[in-house]
Order: C-alpha cells, then structure tokens, then sequence
C-alpha cells in the first residue's frame, strides 16, 4: 500500500494547510491498528485529539467549581489624594536630600580648595631645621628690605 498521500496530508497538517475534510481522513487513518513504523510516531496525537474532541462537560461541572472555589467578594477600596501621591511625595523628599547633601560635599570641597596656606617668613637670621619632618610649603621669603626672594627646593641647602 502506498502512504504518500497521507505523509503528504501530515505534511500539508503540520503547516495548518489541510481542510476539515482531509483533517478527518487523517484521524479515520490513525485510528487504525497497522501502519508503517514511521508513521506510527503520530498515530497518539491524532488518536488523543479524537478522545479530547469527544469530551464534553456535564451541566453540574460550573456548579462544583464554584463551590470548590467558594464565593469571593471582591470590594474596592476607596483611596485618598494624600494615599495616591503618597510615592510622589517620598520621590520628591529623596530628590530634595540627594541635592542637600550634594550642596553641602560641593561646598565642603570649594571651602578646602579655597583656603590659603599661609605663607612662611623668615629673616636673614633664621635657618631652616634639617631634622624638621613636617613639610613646609616654602614659595618665598621676605627679607628686611621688603625686597621678596623665591626659593626652589633645590636652592634651599642645609649647613653642617
């Protein structure tokens, strides 16, 4: 027996082409006991669609899944304007802290970058300490005369 026409119906099925007519001829197919091995792979789909396409509820089924169920009563609940801008307001309080403390880290910043180191002065007198282990932040000196002298750290020299 020849079984092209119906691997070609399973094809043309497989590819939601086939009319009810050929749909039927394929379940009246697989409904039967012998046929090829390789076809037999799609003999429990077509035999479970036939058994599930004769399956009906009864008339009672609504009311034993109601009762199973129960009756739920589902109120609505009335909310308020301050309940429904209540996310609003906590957003705005977080927007409102987040640029307080950015304020406050910029300025803390602008107030350490602004503060002037104050300057050394020294006489003709006066000599630096080689033992001395806090830095200095030596960019001049002023001299008696009013006359200013800059110093480079490599002009500063330590005498023994």
């Amino acid at each position: 027996m020849d079984f092209k026409y119906i691997e070609q119906l399973l094809q043309r099925y497989f590819e939601a082409e086939t009319t009810p007519q050929e749909e039927h001829i394929l379940r009246t197919f697989f409904e039967q006991d012998e046929m090829p091995e390789h076809l037999r792979r799609w003999q429990t789909l077509f035999r479970s669609m036939e058994t599930l396409s004769n399956a009906h509820l009864d008339e009672h089924f609504d009311e034993r899944i109601l009762q199973q169920v129960g009756e739920r009563h589902v109120r609505a609940q009335r909310i308020s304007l301050a309940q429904r801008l209540r996310p609003l307001y906590t957003a705005a309080a977080f927007v409102a802290f987040a640029v307080v403390i950015g304020t406050a880290v910029e300025r803390t910043a602008q107030v350490s970058d602004a503060e002037p180191t104050a300057p050394v002065t020294a006489t003709a007198q006066d000599e630096l300490d080689p033992t001395e282990t806090t830095p200095l932040d030596i960019r001049s000196a002023e001299v008696t005369d009013a006359s200013t002298l800059r110093l480079s750290p490599d002009s500063l020299g330590t005498s023994e």
